[in-house]
């Protein structure tokens, strides 16, 4: 209950392990970080809560909610939901053209905010901001 509350707790709903260990420990230092790596896991598989697996980045977790699909920043790491029928024409082509059945239960599109400028130079690759002001 304690790894649901601090998910719930998060102004984005779209947390890190790591930060739901930050959170629990300000209530309870001894707090154990195996316990919520294990926690998050069996939410998972119970289809409380979605993991959403970042590139080079850690992955983020949130409270499964009205099906939606997420856009990552491949600079600073911002975690968006958007609506679940942005894909629908998408997966019609796929379907029709390809006999391809596309999940949409499990989409993460990387891109780039329009707010992140363009790397100097070189690849662009994921930087290390807080998943928990992530939009849902």
């Amino acid at each position: 209950m304690a790894v649901v509350e601090a998910l719930v707790a998060s102004p984005g709903h779209h947390v890190t392990a790591g930060e739901v260990v930050e959170h629990l420990r300000r209530v309870d230092p001894g707090f154990h970080e195996s316990t919520v790596y294990r926690s998050l896991e069996r939410l998972v598989e119970a289809g409380l809560i979605t993991r959403i697996e970042v590139d080079s980045g850690p992955a983020v977790y949130h409270l499964t909610t009205a099906p939606h699909h997420h856009v990552v920043c491949e600079r600073c790491g911002r975690v968006t939901g958007v609506p679940a029928d942005l894909l629908d024409g998408v997966a019609k082509k796929l379907l029709g053209a390809h006999s391809f059945e596309l999940r949409t239960d499990a989409v993460t599109l990387p891109g780039r905010c329009i707010r992140c400028p363009e790397p100097a130079s070189g690849p662009v690759s994921m930087g290390t901001g807080s998943a928990l002001a992530h939009d849902h």
